[in-house]
């Protein structure tokens, strides 16, 4: 059985939570309120215009020369304008309400969607794409439905209170024979409600990771392919996929056992209790002339135990809907609370321009308490200095940048930028003086131009200018569409070449003072490395830049070069002051670099 997650609201807290979303539409829903009112009330009274014309009009006529037509007519067209009013009325509730749902629904994706601004970059790596897609798409619905089903079920219980009301007007007796009924409903539902909210909390749940698993599949489709491993991840697929329809199974078995089929075997013990109690009427009465069951009341009684009936199969039929958006509103108001990244907007504005001079005094970080990744470390970066990081992998490379970039937050020590510490500034504001290139590039769909731009105000010319400085201008002399040439979804139809030199344009066009190149060449040949490289030498020049390379060719020549080894730094200076002073850096290069020979003497010999 899969791992389910604990409501963290139950139905009361849910209501509390949406209130908000609720009072954004307060008019709306006051009209919903009077109209339901409205119908209520109508539904109510309608069943008595049948009663007065067959009591007072048909009853009492021995002829149908004797009825007086006029008065039937009158009470006949009174009832068709209820009618036609109740139909209206309900229509237009429908709609207001349904309009209201959607608004609500809306409210919260967007809500979501803002909510992914804010989060830390580490919620990211634990939680998979697809369920915060789920969570955003299919269980903010779930709000929607969640408001519609209980006013649903709040206008049916007040219909029940009016057709209530309207037996005790009738025959308080009948009122009494249906309030007896009324502890075998209620034990009915919580019965109902009790053993369908754990399935469908699994449903959900599943549900998710199907939507997840589907995203790694499409995702990873080239891997899996090359792997052979179709079979096996197809495997994992169908047993989430199996899970959800056993509990699907095991769900609808329940609403064969407690469902429609229960309610109509309660109304049948109903209607056999009130013909009972009119055939005991009946039956005890010695004067025929005076017997109280009328044709009126008959009718009168069937129309308002038919219209009492549909209201609480309204309340049944809506449960099922009510525990699935309990689940899913739940998952959805979750993510919602999840703790924000405060400094992401919170905190004072950082300067426009920098001069880029970067210092980390004592620097102290960990993913998990007690267990530090970096210890200590002290470094000091001038403005315009460009500096090569190397390491073993798990050495902390990636960690002292994310520091740097803000994606963690350090917990001892401080990083300065121009003097100033920078957890000072909000996040937003911080980075904008800040550039990265990642090992693998990332694209949107849309064109050449909007992957560069990012959707700023930027000219034809400038784009084209920068695209040309990365040795990209080949890419806009090949397709006639130039810079308007159609890129489609994470670059597919782009070399791993192509997609890193528009990485590089991206990042120039910002022209931020500080870059960090984060692996950035490791998926280019080497003919696009050179062009990289000379791009690189121009635009290093007055601009801080960090180059965290394993391949040791690429960091040769920066101003300095830092070693790191479990966290600590064990190595700082050019190639050759580390080549014969840093045995860790002495056996990387060396190890490298004999790798490399003997590929080539193996290549040269014919061996591989």
């Amino acid at each position: 059985m899969s791992k389910k997650l604990p409501n963290k609201y139950n139905k009361r807290g849910l209501l509390r939570r949406t209130l908000p979303y609720i009072i954004q539409n307060k008019i709306k829903i006051f009209i919903c309120i009077i109209l339901a009112l409205a119908i209520a009330l109508l539904t109510t009274y309608m069943p008595r215009i049948t009663k007065r014309i067959l009591d007072d009009y048909v009853a009492t006529s021995s002829s149908f020369e004797e009825v007086e037509y006029d008065a039937v007519l009158r009470l006949l067209m009174l009832y068709l304008g209820a009618t036609f009013i109740v139909v209206v009325l309900r229509y237009s509730l429908n709609f207001i309400l349904n309009l209201t749902g959607m608004k609500i629904e809306r409210a919260i994706r967007e809500d979501a969607i803002r909510k992914i601004d804010y989060l830390p970059v580490d919620y990211y790596a634990l939680e998979p794409d697809g369920k915060i897609v789920a969570k955003i798409t299919s269980d903010s619905a779930g709000v929607r439905t969640f408001f519609t089903v209980q006013f649903s079920i709040a206008q049916a219980i007040v219909n029940i209170i009016a057709l209530f009301v309207g037996f005790i007007i009738l025959d308080y007796r009948l009122a009494l024979i249906l309030l007896c009924s009324l502890p075998i409903i209620l034990l009915w539902i919580t019965l109902y409600r009790k053993k369908i909210h754990a399935y469908y909390q699994d449903i959900r749940e599943t549900s998710s990771r199907i939507t997840g698993k589907l995203n790694e599949l499409i995702s990873g489709t080239l891997i899996i392919q090359a792997f052979n491993q179709e079979k096996y991840m197809l495997k994992d697929y169908t047993d989430l996929v199996d899970r959800y329809n056993y509990m699907q199974t095991k769900a609808n078995s329940i609403n064969a056992y407690l469902g429609i089929e229960l309610l109509e075997f309660i109304k049948r013990l109903l209607v056999a209790a009130i013909v009972l109690f009119f055939g005991i009427q009946f039956l005890d009465t010695t004067d025929l002339a005076t017997v109280a069951v009328t044709a009126g009341m008959i009718t009168t009684f069937t129309d308002y135990l038919d219209k009492m009936i549909n209201p609480i199969n309204t309340i049944f039929n809506n449960l099922n809907e009510l525990e699935d958006s309990i689940v899913a509103a739940n998952r959805v108001y979750m993510f919602l609370d999840e703790e924000n990244d405060t400094h992401v907007f919170d905190g004072k504005e950082a300067p426009n321009v920098i001069n880029g001079d970067v210092e980390f005094k004592n620097v102290h970080f960990s993913y998990v308490e007690k267990k530090e990744v970096l210890h200590g470390i002290n470094l000091h970066v001038e403005s315009g200095c460009s500096v090569g990081i190397v390491g073993h992998t798990g050495s902390g490379k990636s960690s002292l940048m994310n520091l740097l970039l803000r994606y963690n937050d350090y917990q001892e020590g401080k990083i300065l930028i121009d003097k100033e510490e920078i957890t000072k500034f909000n996040k937003q504001s911080y980075r904008k003086n800040l550039g990265i290139v990642l090992q693998t590039p990332s694209l949107f769909a849309g064109t050449l131009k909007s992957n560069v731009t990012m959707e700023r105000e930027y000219s034809d010319q400038e784009v084209i200018d920068v695209l040309k400085e990365v040795g990209a201008g080949y890419m806009i002399d090949k397709n006639p569409l130039g810079i308007y040439q159609p890129i489609s979804f994470r670059g597919e139809n782009l070399s791993l070449g192509e997609k890193q030199l528009i990485s590089f344009a991206r990042i120039l066009l910002r022209n931020p003072k500080i870059l960090v190149l984060d692996e950035a060449t490791s998926n280019i040949d080497t003919e696009t490395e050179l062009l990289i490289k000379k791009a690189m030498d121009v635009v290093k020049t007055g601009r801080t830049t960090f180059i965290i390379a394993h391949r040791l060719s690429t960091i040769k020549n920066c101003d300095r070069i830092i070693v790191l080894d479990h966290g600590v730094i064990v190595g700082e200076g050019s190639h050759d002051e580390l080549y014969s002073t840093c045995s860790v850096y002495k056996d990387m290069y060396d190890s490298q670099y004999k790798t490399i020979e003997e590929y080539e003497n193996k290549t040269k010999y014919g061996l591989i």
